[in-house]
Formats: C-alpha cells, sequence, structure tokens
C-alpha cells in the first residue's frame, strides 16, 4: 500500500468527521420540523374560530315599578283649643296624652254670675210673654190698638234673644273637645286665669294617621293613586295605606309637590312625627330582569347593555334601571327576544361575530 504523509491522513479524518455531522444534523432536524408546522397551522385555524361568550335570554315582561321617598307622619287634623270668654280654670281632669271623644271637657271656667243672668233673661222672658199674651187678648177684642201688641211681641222678642245670649255665654265656660283625638299637650292650669282667645291646650287626631312625601315633576306624572302603599317607619314597623292626595301646585323653594298617604291607626299606635319611607306605585313597564354585572360604560358616556342579536353580532342598548330586585335589577330599553352579554362584555365592541353559549339567569 501506498504510505500517505501525516498531513493527509489528518486532513482526510476531518473531512470525514464533518460530513458525519452534517448527515446527522440532517436525519434529526427533518422530523423536528414537522411539529413546528403543525404547531403554526394550529395557530392559523385558531386565529380563523369566532370567539365564545356567555350570555342569557332578555326575557321581557311586565314589571310593577316603584319609586321610594323620604317622608313624615303627621296627624290627620290638629287644633290648639282656645278660651271663648273670660274666666278661671276650675276643671283641668284631662291629662296630657289621653284620648278623649268629641265634647269631652278640657278646661272648665268658673261660671261666677253668668247663672245669675240666666235666671234674670228667663225671668224678663215670663215677663215679656204675659204683656205680649194680654195685649194680643186686647187686641183681638178691640179694646187696644195694633201697635201696643206689635210693641210687647217686639219686647218679647229681645227678651228671649238676651236669654239665648246669657246660656251661649255660659257654654263658653266649657271648653270642649271639638273631635275625637289626642290631648297632645295642656296650656292652661287649674286657677290659670284665661282671656279671650288664650290657649287651653293641643288636640290632635291620628286616625288615620298621615305621611307627607315630596314628589318631583317626573313622577307626579307617573303615580297610581289607585295602586296600594308601602310605607316603613323608621322604629321598623310596616303598613299599608293609600295616597288621598295630590297637590297641584309645587313648592316654591324645592319646586316638588305634596303627596299624602293615609293609614287607619285606630289605637293611635303610630306616633307623628316619624321618620318614614314610602313605596309609590309608578305603573307597569316591559322590563328585563338581570344582573349589575350586565351593565357597561359606552364610550359615549351612555349606560346600556351589550347583547348578542339573531345573526350572532355585539350590539349595543342604552337601558333605565326602573327596580331593585333581592336577586338583581330591572332594566327597560333592551330589544326583546335577545341575547344579553354576561361575560366580556366590557372588551368587545359593537360588529364582532360570536359564538353564544346560552345560560339561565336564576330568578
Amino acid at each position: 500500500m501506498p504510505s500517505f504523509p501525516t498531513s493527509v491522513r489528518t486532513a482526510g479524518f476531518i473531512l470525514l468527521a464533518l460530513l458525519a455531522y452534517f448527515v446527522f444534523r440532517g436525519v434529526t432536524r427533518a422530523p423536528a420540523e414537522q411539529p413546528a408546522n403543525s404547531a403554526s397551522d394550529a395557530s392559523a385555524t385558531a386565529n380563523t374560530a369566532l370567539p365564545e361568550v356567555i350570555v342569557q335570554p332578555a326575557t321581557l315582561v311586565p314589571h310593577q315599578v316603584n319609586v321610594s321617598l323620604k317622608g313624615s307622619s303627621e296627624p290627620d287634623r290638629e287644633v290648639t283649643v282656645r278660651a271663648e270668654t273670660m274666666g278661671t280654670v276650675t276643671n283641668a281632669s284631662v291629662q296630657e296624652g289621653q284620648t278623649v271623644r268629641k265634647g269631652a271637657l278640657l278646661c272648665g271656667l268658673d261660671v261666677e254670675s253668668r247663672t245669675a243672668r240666666i235666671a234674670e233673661a228667663e225671668a224678663a222672658v215670663a215677663s215679656a210673654r204675659l204683656d205680649h199674651d194680654a195685649q194680643s187678648q186686647l187686641e183681638e177684642k178691640g179694646w187696644t190698638t195694633s201697635n201696643r201688641a206689635a210693641a210687647t211681641k217686639a219686647a218679647l222678642d229681645g227678651a228671649e234673644a238676651a236669654l239665648a245670649a246669657a246660656r251661649i255665654e255660659l257654654a263658653k265656660t266649657r271648653i270642649t273637645a271639638p273631635f275625637n283625638g289626642v290631648f297632645e299637650a295642656r296650656s292652661a292650669e287649674l286657677g290659670d286665669f284665661l282671656s279671650i282667645g288664650a290657649p287651653c291646650g293641643r288636640l290632635v287626631d291620628l286616625d288615620p294617621i298621615i305621611v307627607a312625601v315630596d314628589a318631583t315633576e317626573d313622577q307626579l306624572s307617573t303615580i297610581d293613586p289607585e295602586q296600594p302603599v308601602n310605607v316603613e317607619f323608621a322604629t321598623g314597623r310596616t303598613a299599608v295605606g293609600k295616597v288621598r292626595f295630590v297637590a297641584r301646585t309645587a313648592n316654591q323653594q324645592t319646586r316638588t309637590f305634596r303627596i299624602e298617604v293615609e293609614i287607619p291607626n285606630a289605637d293611635a299606635s303610630i306616633a307623628a312625627g316619624l321618620t318614614a319611607s314610602v313605596r309609590l306605585g309608578l305603573g307597569e313597564v316591559p322590563a328585563v330582569l338581570t344582573t349589575p354585572a350586565t351593565l357597561v360604560l359606552h364610550d359615549d358616556g351612555r349606560i346600556g347593555v351589550r347583547y348578542v342579536d339573531t345573526s350572532n353580532t355585539v350590539q349595543f342598548a342604552e337601558v333605565n334601571v326602573v327596580d331593585d330586585a333581592p336577586n338583581g335589577i330591572w332594566v327597560s330599553g333592551i330589544p326583546s327576544g335577545v341575547n344579553l352579554l354576561t361575560a366580556g362584555q366590557d372588551y368587545l365592541k359593537e360588529g364582532v361575530e360570536v359564538s353564544p353559549i346560552t345560560i339561565e339567569f336564576s330568578r
């Protein structure tokens, strides 16, 4: 065999090593490139798939709308009972807070000489009647003139009027209750001297009790007086009443209208002056029960919801929250038969086509 120099043999070994390396690289890289191409194909396929979204059916139903207003309870009637004649208080037996009937004595004044005046007036009437009867008989017999009989008749009428005035004056010494109610506060005690117009005390009528609230002009046009009214007092007590009065002129300072709700209170257990929350009926509107999470703020500042229409395209609808519910809110303005977006609505815009997955909202 021919003999090769050492440098030639070294160069041959290097060449063989390089060939072996590239052959090995070619064999091992070919299978590795195939999964990479498969992943790229899968990614392209994924990019063409529609985004899946969670939706719930929007079911429009008639819903009774209520508005909650703050107010306070008031007496049905309230009056300060005053003296109509002068005198010293001799009877003050009714206690403050006591329930009284119409005609009950609240303050009794001393009668002084009033009974004597009545007796005097009664005597004057009797005398005038005798004179008139005598003159009438003489006139019938023709023994006197008709003018004389007429004069005695006038005297009799004057005496009877004086007697009536004396009795009225005596009756004024009894200051009585003008209606059934509660004697809330006494102003005159035993021994006080009352002049004409001086107060005896304050009487309030608490049956029914009145709850007064103020409504805006927008609420005024929608209040339904036929709807029962639910009232909750600050004490925790609840009651049901009815609207008895709706003002037709606004308060000049607040531009609101007074609404009065009447509540039966036969036992006077509901006091006047209590803070109350009143729920007034405003009629029925088509609305959808949903969750507050479905509400979104549009780029132009409107509050609404995003929904999927029949072509599976995202749309926006401006809504009004008309009422609260224990498990959600009632909103109006949603088209009938659409599906509301319940997840991802903040990140999807109108016009995007999606793949909806429907769930039912628990009512």
